[in-house]
């Protein structure tokens, strides 16, 4: 069964661009349920994007056609393309904005979609959102099998973020997204800080990057007083720090892709 077409993108909602997309998949399909994710995406932030689709897919009925457009080499040699996972079609440029969400949920075929003869006509340089990607989903909304659609292949771009290790009564881990309020999320699942002994009420150490403090382990953020860092699991069950009412990653000065480490 075909679900909806989940849009996510970083383009904003300034331009039309997000607009024409949806207007390419009405044209071809009246019937398709358009929903969007997110069009706020950190611009070229492939791994932002990856996570965004990774924490967010279990939500979402079986089927759903998750089209993704995060493209920074968009007219480059980069391939466009289509997983089909087990519970999921994953749509967009092969740079590894798809892989994360592919690897978690498993995949179960691969095509390329770059020359598809159910692209639009026109293929810009420039708008392969327009033009390759919403038609694509749009064709799958329709019930066009992936064969038709592009040609089988056996690999994917991967994004590379180190798994977290675990150490002694440590766990070593990145810092794989900030959101909109300055929340600072590691990869480091709720059961790795079980693992190592932390519970509720704790006060662990934290090392960010070059810096060490320590933090209390909490339900959330407003069990700190304002203006204070508080440790806890996320919406997601990922391991995070904040700050109650206030932009963690401003004031401790974090951006992605550092490591982040934990212990008692």
């Amino acid at each position: 069964m075909v679900g909806p077409v989940v849009l996510i993108t970083d383009f904003g909602l300034r331009d039309p661009y997000v607009g024409v997309m949806k207007g390419v998949i009405k044209s071809i399909n009246p019937d398709a349920e358009i929903i969007d994710l997110t069009h706020n995406v950190r611009k070229f932030d492939i791994n932002a994007a990856a996570v965004i689709l990774l924490v967010s897919a279990k939500y979402f009925p079986k089927g759903t056609i998750f089209t993704c457009v995060v493209d920074p080499g968009v007219g480059s040699s980069r391939r466009a393309i289509l997983i089909i996972t087990r519970n999921y079609y994953l749509v967009g440029p092969d740079n590894g904005c798809l892989s994360l969400l592919a690897e978690e949920d498993g995949v179960v075929g691969i095509y390329d979609v770059s020359e598809s003869p159910f692209r639009l006509p026109e293929v810009s340089g420039t708008f392969h959102g327009r033009d390759i990607f919403a038609p694509i989903a749009a064709w799958l909304s329709r019930g066009i099998s992936p064969e038709q659609l592009g040609k089988p292949v056996d690999e994917y771009v991967k994004i590379d973020i180190p798994a977290p290790i675990i150490r002694d009564r440590s766990v070593e881990g990145r810092i794989i997204y900030i959101d909109h309020f300055g929340n600072i999320m590691s990869n480091i699942k709720k059961e790795l800080v079980e693992r190592i002994g932390v519970k509720i009420g704790d006060t662990i150490n934290v090392i960010l990057g070059s810096r060490g403090f320590e933090c209390p382990y909490v339900r959330s953020f407003s069990n700190v007083p304002e203006g204070e860092v508080a440790c806890y699991i996320n919406s997601w069950g990922y391991f995070e720090i904040g700050i109650n009412k206030s932009s963690a990653a401003d004031v401790l000065k974090v951006e992605t892709g550092e490591k982040i480490k934990i212990y008692k």
